[in-house]
């Protein structure tokens, strides 16, 4: 059996074994819950019904849960959707559910809904525990945006209970597509609809009145460029409103099993020695979880972002390089302005997406520096969730703390870790690839960086 024979088999098995599957209802799965990328995040609450997903994407950032834990695949719970209901009402009665409530639903914060799992995979088609949160969503006419490629969405009650809500334009939706050619769909994403039929939900989707994305996500250089040209035109005609792109990362980290997925990858994009690949042109100071570099990126980021530009869509780059291009500080494409509901916009602006593209579009019309001060980008007056200890548990940095700092631990504290640190991959320098630059330290001892244009930008221009 070839590699790709033998990876191919898995997944196909990973999925024929979760079709069906019932939750386990002994104990719930723990969310919505703070994304550990929050400091270039701009919705940070973000959500899953269930413990993991049922399709078996071959790319899967996920993967290493579900192969280096066998009880993880056989055991699958749900979220406790009755007291995330009353959370969302101000009702709840745990303390997390309250403070749910205190920092985001009573703001009427976007909640984005589909991070780990997919919000409907064949799980929901099992169990619907999705359909109750969102009638209970709708009911409250709750700005939410749903980021998936799962096919529950075609059955006729999901698709009659959005037709209900759609007057009210609360709902948007992130259809993820890597490649417009269905064939090389089909062998990338086990158990996914293919590309076409997922142009047919946004086609539908649109069609209600509802915003919808083309989320371009990863994009995967040696497949995603292929067949790209009708890949947007066909998105633009089913209707999209934006367009939001991520490269392919690799992590150094990975397990045997994702090693082999890496290499019959490599295989598939043209290249001998993948993690080789990636090593070489990957930043070093960025860590283990390598991305390709800028220059690498640049044709197909200009390709994307030159089609929003003609077509009048929103541009939103999720890659730390070439962020500054987006033309909403939302890297998930959501609206800067949005007349069909106003809520849609409330997401945060206290964090560095929003701020490299201020920083970009103030050179542009100025030829002035923008400096990036550590208080003026993260604001708990306003993010109060940033400095509320009941989420301490949700960063991934927390492993390694005792119980006593976890206690004392918030996210306003990780990002200033972080920020001060330039031997973190996560430093505004590291993760930005020399983006953002430290000139100085302001009075409270944090790092003063300053906007850092590319050659690449002026070249644009002209």
């Amino acid at each position: 059996m070839s590699l790709k024979e033998e990876i191919i088999k898995e997944s196909k098995i990973f999925v024929r074994q979760n079709h069906g599957l019932l939750i386990d209802t002994d104990g719930h799965y723990t969310s919505p819950r703070i994304s550990s990328e929050f400091m270039d995040c701009s919705m940070p609450m973000t959500f899953d019904q269930y413990s993991h997903c049922s399709l078996g994407c071959l790319y899967c950032f996920a993967y290493a849960f579900k192969s280096n834990n066998p009880s993880f695949n056989s055991k699958l719970r749900a979220v406790n959707y009755e007291e995330m209901i009353l959370s969302l009402e101000g009702k709840a009665k745990t303390a997390r559910g309250k403070a749910m409530y205190r920092n985001f639903y009573k703001k009427r914060f976007v909640l984005h809904w589909g991070g780990l799992g997919d919000p409907f995979c064949n799980f929901e088609k099992a169990n619907g525990i999705g359909y109750e949160i969102i009638e209970a969503l709708g009911s409250e006419a709750y700005p939410t945006l749903f980021s998936f490629k799962g096919s529950a969405i075609f059955r006729t009650r999901y698709r009659k209970l959005f037709e209900k809500y759609s007057d009210q334009s609360n709902f948007a939706f992130q259809v993820s597509i890597i490649t417009g050619n269905d064939s090389l769909g089909k062998v990338v994403e086990i158990g996914v609809p293919i590309p076409s039929r997922r142009i047919d939900a946004i086609r539908m989707l649109s069609e209600m009145g509802y915003y919808t994305i083309l989320r371009l996500r990863p994009y995967i250089i040696g497949i995603s460029e292929h067949g790209i040209d009708e890949l947007l035109d066909r998105s633009l005609d089913a209707g999209i409103k934006a367009i939001s792109m991520e490269f392919f990362a690799m992590d150094a980290r990975a397990n045997p099993g994702m090693k082999k997925r890496y290499k019959w990858l490599g295989n598939l994009i043209g290249t001998k020695d993948i993690d080789q690949y990636f090593k070489t042109l990957s930043p070093s100071k960025r860590g283990g979880y390598m991305r390709l570099n800028r220059k690498v990126k640049e044709t197909h980021v200009k390709t994307v972002y030159d089609f929003c530009m003609k077509n009048d869509l929103v541009f939103a780059c999720s890659d730390p390089d070439f962020k500054e291009l987006n033309t909403s500080g939302s890297c998930c494409g959501m609206p800067a302005s949005f007349e069909g509901n106003k809520e849609l916009e409330n997401w945060t602006k206290n964090q560095l997406s929003y701020h490299i593209k201020e920083a970009k579009m103030r050179f542009d019309k100025t030829g002035k520096t923008y400096m990036f001060h550590f208080d003026r980008v993260f604001k708990p007056d306003e993010d109060t969730y940033l400095v509320d200890p009941a989420y301490m548990n949700d960063h991934i940095g927390v492993s390694g703390m005792s119980a006593s700092e976890r206690r004392v631990m918030t996210y306003l504290e990780f990002a200033r870790n972080t920020w001060n640190n330039l031997n973190s991959p996560g430093n505004p320098r590291n993760y930005f690839h020399g983006k953002m630059l430290p000139i100085n330290i302001d009075r409270e001892g944090d790092l003063i960086y300053k906007y850092v244009p590319n050659e690449y930008e002026n070249r644009w221009r002209k």
